[in-house]
């Protein structure tokens, strides 16, 4: 496979998935990502956001974060946890010693399992002064120090006002005011979403180069883009590749097919079709990794094994796949998989009685 070709089509997928088809036909809130520096915010589909922070680019050898957690509504109050590397707990399992804005905020103690640890209501308060006064925020235990960086931190959490309104009010955290919290974005109910009119079965596979599946794949190039179904289009398969046709009831099934691969990824395609395979009724994506019990789940990596990307969900709610759930992590700093999920749209899911 060409080098070139197989990274472009890596950015392509994740700037699919990472930045585009937010449409949220169940709620008004659309979900938004924004990153600057050490820091990075998700806000969701309730109007929930998430603020993360990391310790800078030349303290990667002690990894720490933050991440600070407010819901919509002109009352909700800020949550902050902290997290060490698994890694990096210090053996002596004493808790960690927080001090910033020149004086010491008492200790956070570390859940042995996770890494991480709540802080108190004057912690956080303190901590979102530190790090909007580019104050330093540093958590020690015996000899061993993790600092945060505040480098982006107070641009991600005046984002964070913006998304939910409350910009020039008393309830802001980087641009009080006087004004009205009358118009602070309200939290939203989280969607459910039911899996209907699904029967599983026992998926039929074939080979890629078989005439069937050829054929198949003539039929599937109709509703789905070249550039993101390059293998599709090209034939370009290993030899295990196969096509999967997974039952969903009487009336539908699902096909995956490759369509394409990556230094660190790969994206199987996903349509909806009519029993007789004569009919497109969805194509759902190009980008996803798994199907099972009525759901299509995406997971790829942004740079490297181990290292940050983006997770997608979709049920069947029984005409048609909708999603369900968008997750990016932009940066891990030293957390294998990320630090906190950070997601733009939540749902609840369930099987419908």
């Amino acid at each position: 496979m060409n080098k070139n070709k197989s990274n472009l089509q890596l950015c392509t997928a994740l700037g699919l998935l990472m930045f585009s088809g937010f449409s949220f036909a169940e709620s008004a809130i659309t979900g938004l990502h924004f990153l600057h520096k050490d820091w990075e915010l998700a806000c969701d589909n309730t109007g929930t956001c998430r603020a993360a922070g990391y310790q800078a680019e030349d303290h990667l050898a002690r990894p720490v974060s933050v991440l600070l957690q407010r819901a919509a509504g002109a009352h909700a109050r800020v949550s902050a946890r902290v997290k060490i590397d698994a890694a990096h707990i210090p053996a002596q399992r004493k808790p960690l010693q927080l001090s910033m804005l020149g004086r010491s905020y008492g200790t956070v103690a570390l859940d042995l399992r996770s890494g991480e640890g709540q802080l108190s209501a004057a912690q956080t308060k303190a901590l979102l002064k530190a790090v909007q006064s580019a104050q330093p925020v540093v958590w020690t235990a015996d000899d061993a120090g993790w600092a945060l960086s505040s480098a982006g931190a107070s641009a991600v959490l005046l984002k964070m006002d913006d998304f939910q309104k409350r910009v020039g009010t008393p309830s802001a955290l980087a641009r009080k005011g006087m004004q009205s919290n009358a118009g602070v974005l309200k939290m939203q109910p989280l969607p459910l979403v039911q899996i209907k009119n699904y029967q599983r079965g026992i998926a039929k596979r074939l080979n890629v180069n078989a005439a069937p599946a050829q054929q198949l794949a003539a039929r599937l190039k109709k509703s789905a883009p070249k550039e993101g179904c390059w293998a599709l289009y090209e034939g370009s398969y290993l030899p295990e590749d196969q096509i999967a046709i997974y039952p969903l009831n009487r009336q539908n099934v699902l096909v995956e097919a490759p369509c394409w691969r990556a230094a660190y990824n790969y994206g199987y395609g996903y349509w909806v079709m009519d029993k007789a395979l004569m009919q497109t009724r969805q194509f759902v994506t190009a980008s996803a990794s798994s199907f099972s019990e009525g759901q299509i789940f995406a997971a790829q990596k942004g740079r490297g094994i181990a290292d940050c990307g983006s997770q997608d969900e979709w049920a069947w709610n029984g005409s048609r796949f909708v999603k369900t759930y968008q997750a990016i992590q932009a940066q891990c700093k030293g957390f294998t998989g990320g630090a906190w999920d950070m997601p733009l749209l939540i749902s609840k899911v369930q099987a419908a009685q």
